[in-house]
């Protein structure tokens, strides 16, 4: 019984000792270095927009005649020459009621009162 055993320890040993005695695998290659990119610089940022000073009360006064004739020349020529045609148009297209039919009326009874 004892034969039995030692066979099977016996060849697990001699498969360890050929096993440490064989050649060690050659060491992995070393790493290749880093790629370094060199990317271009960022742009700077660009420059900050200053508001400008406020006008003086003198080129105030000068401005101001020209200031209203442009109001006048934008909202003028809209509410005078644009909307009245813009208005006839809807008129046309929608008619007297607007497009929108009026809610039905309701009949009382004067005979509750």
């Amino acid at each position: 019984m004892k034969s039995r055993r030692i066979a099977p320890i016996a060849l697990l040993g001699i498969l360890l000792a050929a096993n440490a005695a064989a050649q060690a695998a050659p060491p992995y290659p070393p790493y290749p270095p880093p790629r370094v990119r060199s990317y271009p610089p960022p742009p700077p940022p660009p420059p900050r927009v200053i508001a400008p000073p406020p006008l003086s009360p003198v080129m105030r006064v000068l401005y101001a005649p020209f200031y209203a004739a442009g109001l006048v020349l934008r909202y003028g020529v809209y509410y005078v020459i644009v909307a009245p045609f813009e208005v006839f148009g809807r008129a046309l297209n929608y008619g007297v009621e607007g497009g929108v039919e009026p809610p039905p009326r309701r009949e009382y009874d004067r005979s509750d009162r």
